[in-house]
């Protein structure tokens, strides 16, 4: 598949690495992305590495006779058009087989694989989905159609692995007959709207549809609650509606009886990232993912490995012993990292806990409380000896043997 637009949307940068013993977390190094400052992994095309889903796939039962157009001009006369042009596709044979996993393949190294529907279907809707192991954030869709596009499609989102679904954008040559929607305008506050840019005909073949999760005009903390409820996906569907004839079939005697009533996808590109909090740089494969029938090497995996001392498959809590501070995303626009910091335990244990109360108390400067304080000690900070064991004057509060 060959991908001719590619756009780029850039996250702000950090990220952070938990050792075996979480009661020592090391900071990140100078030269790492994340150091003193927000991170976030790499942005790459999810769909890669994983299985997409489609209701139909040409060929499944036995060899079909498939028909297209391609239209190299503006629709201005015969000349633009060319002739039909006429195969066969088969499931079973791999040189004539056009299945789902053809749209996430290598767009330069496979410019010409695509998927392709049943054909003639009476049944116009196709359905396309991806289905994710974890949550990840979602920025772009690139779609570009080896068929003409459809006159009218749905894009979709759940944030519950497939119990729910959000419509993000309506598609449509006329919106409002169609879904009743006013061209960009949403039926209600933070409702998804609807565009006409990419429904139409031409171009017969190669044409793109493209979906921003953000606005590019509006600056936005990706880190921050509104745009992760925006971004956030673990599923992601796109319902194809209405397909609609090249306009080259209008020109040319006899076309209106060639198969050519399928859809057909070359690329399906859905960019994003691990979801991290502005806390890591770096993904590992999370818990249940099931790598597709393609090997791939450039798979977005979704477990970060957390950075400015923070834990969790999303860097969404602070590592057991980094607990001083409540805990916060990092700040996308301004860089900062929003740390998590180590409580005063005085080394004598291994996790503390967050009080909210202590840190108001404190005037917000501190609210941690040591857990389970080792080698005889107790209090808050782990600062004071057991009864029934003395101090040694001999010995610093942080040695094991303080308390005898």
């Amino acid at each position: 598949m060959r991908l001719e637009t590619l756009l780029a949307f850039i996250l702000t940068c950090s990220s952070f690495s938990l050792s075996a013993d979480q009661s020592k977390v090391k900071s990140p190094g100078r030269h790492s992305r994340c150091f003193d400052r927000a991170c976030n992994p790499r942005i790459g095309n999810l769909a890669v590495g994983r299985v997409l889903h489609t209701q139909t796939v040409c060929g499944s039962n036995s060899s079909e006779r498939f028909c297209f157009f391609k239209q190299t001009a503006g629709p201005r006369g015969k000349q633009s058009c060319s002739a039909a042009r006429c195969a066969r596709c088969n499931a079973a044979n791999p040189a004539q087989a056009h299945p789902a996993s053809a749209m996430s393949d290598s767009s330069f190294r496979y410019p010409d694989t695509w998927w392709q529907s049943a054909e003639g279907l009476e049944e116009e809707e196709e359905a396309l989905r991806l289905d994710l192991e974890t949550k990840f954030l979602f920025t772009h869709l690139i779609l570009v159609f080896r068929s003409p596009r459809p006159a009218a499609m749905l894009l979709e989102r759940s944030q519950d692995f497939g119990r729910t679904w959000k419509t993000l954008r309506y598609f449509a040559q006329d919106c409002e007959k169609m879904f009743g929607l006013a061209e960009g305008l949403p039926l209600e506050e933070d409702g998804a709207t609807c565009t006409s840019k990419y429904s139409g005909a031409f171009p017969c073949t190669r044409g793109e549809v493209i979906y921003r999760g953000l606005s590019p005009w509006r600056s936005v903390d990706p880190y921050g609650l509104a745009a992760q409820n925006q971004l956030t996906i673990t599923n992601l569907r796109v319902r194809l509606l209405q397909r609609q004839q090249c306009p080259c079939q209008t020109k040319h005697p006899g076309a209106a009886s060639l198969p050519t009533d399928h859809y057909a996808i070359y690329d399906f590109v859905v960019k994003g990232s691990c979801l991290c909090n502005g806390h890591a740089d770096h993904c590992v494969p999370a818990r249940g993912y099931q790598p597709g029938p393609e090997k791939a090497s450039s798979v977005v995996h979704g477990k970060c490995v957390c950075r400015h001392n923070t834990a969790g498959d999303h860097c969404e809590r602070c590592a057991p012993l980094y607990n001083d501070l409540p805990w916060q995303a990092a700040n996308g626009i301004m860089g900062t990292p929003h740390e998590c910091q180590k409580c005063k335990c005085n080394d004598h244990a291994r996790s503390c806990r967050f009080s909210r109360g202590l840190w108001l108390a404190t005037g917000r400067r501190r609210g941690g409380v040591c857990d389970h304080c080792l080698h005889n000690t107790e209090g808050r900070h782990c600062q004071n000896c057991q009864r029934g064991f003395y101090r040694d004057p001999s010995r610093p509060k942080t040695a094991p043997d303080s308390c005898k």
